[in-house]
């Protein structure tokens, strides 16, 4: 007699499975890359980036950088920390505005200073300081930890510092009399760089 066949051997589970485990590998390899693509498009530059203190908010508006010395000073409201609404205008004196935040360490070291500065100055130029978008008792805390006088306001919504030409903090501008911007710089400045501004205004 003939020798029966033997019957076909069961394929092993890694042969049964092995396409569709190298078919799935490919549709997961597919999707890294498709989001790799998207997210590498997507993503901000170095050059979009402010100079902000990296705990700060800020809108997204401020990614504009504005030139604005030479030119008027826009008509602009600021809550004062009295929570009374003010024009940011120049009052027969020249002004100077610094913008300033709680989360900027070097607003921290500069506020003395120009305590300081106000304190021999303040019959010669207005100075304001303005606390740029964030909660007011973040803002109170930080004047009652620097002890500064001078007058306060807020920038509830980050358009102020926009308008005034800056994109990071602290930010110091200067007004003539008749509202011209003189000179703007983004940074730190010492009691006696802000003494010389007051100079270059006054003349004192």
């Amino acid at each position: 007699m003939e020798p029966a066949p033997l019957p076909p051997q069961p394929r092993s589970a890694l042969r049964r499975y092995l396409p569709l485990t190298v078919a799935g590998l490919i549709v997961v390899g597919f999707a890294i890359a498709l989001i790799i693509s998207i997210s590498g498009t997507s993503s901000t530059t170095s050059s979009d980036v402010t100079k902000l203190d990296p705990n700060a908010t800020q809108p997204p508006e401020l990614a504009a950088v504005t030139d604005v010395a030479g030119t008027k000073l826009p008509k602009l409201t600021y809550v004062a920390f009295d929570g009374s609404i003010k024009e940011l205008t120049p009052n027969g004196k020249p002004l100077l505005i610094n913008v300033w935040s709680s989360t900027c360490v070097p607003c921290i070291t500069e506020m003395p200073a120009l305590e300081k500065v106000w304190q021999a100055k303040r019959n010669d130029i207005d100075i304001l300081g303005i606390d740029y978008f964030e909660s007011p008792d973040l803002g109170q805390a930080m004047a009652d930890r620097t002890g500064v006088t001078y007058p306060l306001g807020r920038d509830l919504k980050g358009t102020i510092l926009r308008e005034l030409g800056g994109t990071g903090l602290p930010y110091t501008v200067l007004v003539s009399s008749n509202g011209t911007f003189l000179i703007t710089h983004s940074g730190a400045l010492t009691e006696p760089q802000f003494s010389e501004l007051v100079k270059t205004a006054t003349g004192k």
